[in-house]
């Protein structure tokens, strides 16, 4: 059994090209070339550090989803939704401005809800915790603290 290495040299040329060559060396240890590859360089590469991602769709186009209720796993309901696909996925996280109805009264008149402890006022077990998703506010759920029920 022989042990066979492989290298790659890139070198860039003058008239926008790169090229490319392959050496692979044999059982002797000599290095051969395998190939010569020859690349035309369209434009620069940049690396960008933003995510260029959808945002989450709100308004009129989401009147038309799905209401799902979000319960405790104590069975108090806390929260109307509107969901798109209805129960069809799991709910991982609650955009605030599709929450139809707070059935206890956890979102108050305040706006900002990174303040508040998101907790079922039954049982006292904190359900969710405040996120900022694609710039808007947002609740991540914890998984096994609540179940969705179709109305």
């Amino acid at each position: 059994k022989y042990l066979l290495q492989e290298a790659l040299l890139l070198l860039p040329s003058a008239d926008n090209c790169m090229s490319a060559f392959v050496f692979r060396q044999n059982h002797h240890g000599a290095a051969l070339p395998c190939g010569i590859f020859r690349m035309k360089i369209r434009r620069a590469f940049s690396v960008s550090t933003t995510l260029n991602q959808a945002k989450p769709k709100s308004g009129s186009i989401v009147d038309k989803y799905q209401t799902v209720s979000v319960n405790c796993k104590c069975g108090e309901r806390l929260f109307r939704y509107k969901k798109k696909n209805g129960t069809k996925s799991q709910l991982v996280k609650l955009f605030v401005d599709r929450i139809s109805e707070d059935c206890v009264g956890l979102m108050g008149n305040e706006k900002d809800i990174t303040e508040q402890k998101w907790e079922c006022p039954k049982c006292q077990t904190s359900f969710a915790r405040p996120a900022l998703i694609r710039g808007r506010p947002a609740l991540k759920l914890i998984g096994g603290k609540t179940r969705m029920t179709k109305k």
